[in-house]
């Protein structure tokens, strides 16, 4: 069966409702960031080819425009760093000559300091960048670049990027509660905000279960207060547990994935693939479940499992 390299549309608090478009494989990343909702890097790297050919990509993509699929934007990122695919500018060209939608890029930034990833995006309705530190040592322990990527390349390639692209850019900062949130800290991310000059400030946290266990939320209330540090173009856009009601689609999704976890231990790959469905939504899902105490979590062989609460003593992982 050919992969599905198309996923949604999903609702997203940024970007409305989203088609998203996976440009690389699993994981395929220059960072190994501490706080990844989709788990750790397993070798980070800044390779840049076609992992998925533009060809392919496009196909695909208006398979599903015939198909009648409408959305808000076109989302390039998924499971890995997207501008690490050689051809995204291709793929760019190819949607936008197939439809009207605006294409979004989402990137943590570490590949902008290359001319040929900046050259790729210019044709890009909007860009959402990360940055997470505001000095080399936090950049280190946060992020856990590849040795081929430092802070000052990261910071340099932002402010170059910037110059040369006249689109929206909207830099996302992500908060660890004591890593990256000291008074100082702050403003040393606003003396980068102004330099970089992006035109939305989104700050975010781990609201679904990351990467490492340590690096969890900073409360919204605490957030509300950095936005205020940050500056007018700052909004807090962590997506905090609410009051709401599932639609009938949503409910169908969880209680497929919970017949899922009550017959064996999954990983979210494990999920996903048995759903035909996106990682990064299943995770959705999985951590409200985590909230709600409906399933738990837990380590083995370096992976990480889940399981519905009352079968969570008895497993045997295979």
């Amino acid at each position: 069966m050919e992969k599905s390299l198309i996923y949604g549309p999903v609702p997203s608090r940024r970007l409305g409702l989203s088609l998203g478009i996976d440009l690389v494989p699993y994981k395929i990343c220059p960072f190994d960031c501490i706080y990844c909702q989709i788990g750790r890097t397993p070798r980070t790297t800044v390779e840049r080819r076609a992992y998925v050919p533009a060809g392919e990509i496009l196909k695909q993509f208006r398979e599903k425009l015939s198909a009648g699929i409408t959305a808000d934007h076109i989302t390039l990122g998924g499971s890995g760093e997207p501008t690490l695919n050689s051809e995204i500018g291709q793929v760019i060209d190819g949607i936008q000559q197939a439809c009207d939608i605006p294409v979004a890029v989402l990137t943590n930034g570490a590949t902008l300091g290359n001319s040929a990833v900046r050259e790729a995006l210019l044709a890009a309705d909007v860009v959402l960048p990360s940055l997470d530190a505001p000095d080399a040592s936090v950049f280190k322990f946060v992020n856990r670049p590849h040795p081929d990527v430092s802070f000052q390349s990261t910071v340099d390639g932002l402010v170059a990027f910037r110059k040369a692209y006249s689109g929206r850019i909207w830099l996302e900062i992500f908060f660890v509660p004591g890593v990256n949130t000291s008074e100082t800290q702050l403003l040393g991310f606003k003396k980068l905000i102004e330099r970089i000059a992006p035109d939305r400030v989104h700050l975010n946290t781990a609201v679904r279960p990351p990467a490492e266990a340590f690096a969890g939320p900073v409360p919204e209330s605490e957030l509300v207060e950095f936005a205020k540090i940050l500056g007018e173009k700052a909004e807090v856009i962590a997506e905090f547990p609410k009051e709401h009601r599932r639609s009938t689609g949503r409910e169908m999704i969880g209680e497929e994935v919970l017949g899922i976890l009550s017959r064996r231990p999954c990983t979210i790959n494990d999920i996903a693939a048995g759903l035909n469905l996106h990682p990064s939504e299943i995770i959705k899902y999985v951590a409200e479940m985590l909230r709600e105490g409906h399933v738990r979590a837990f380590v083995t062989g370096g992976e990480t499992y889940y399981r519905r609460t009352e079968e969570v003593e008895e497993i045997t992982p295979g």
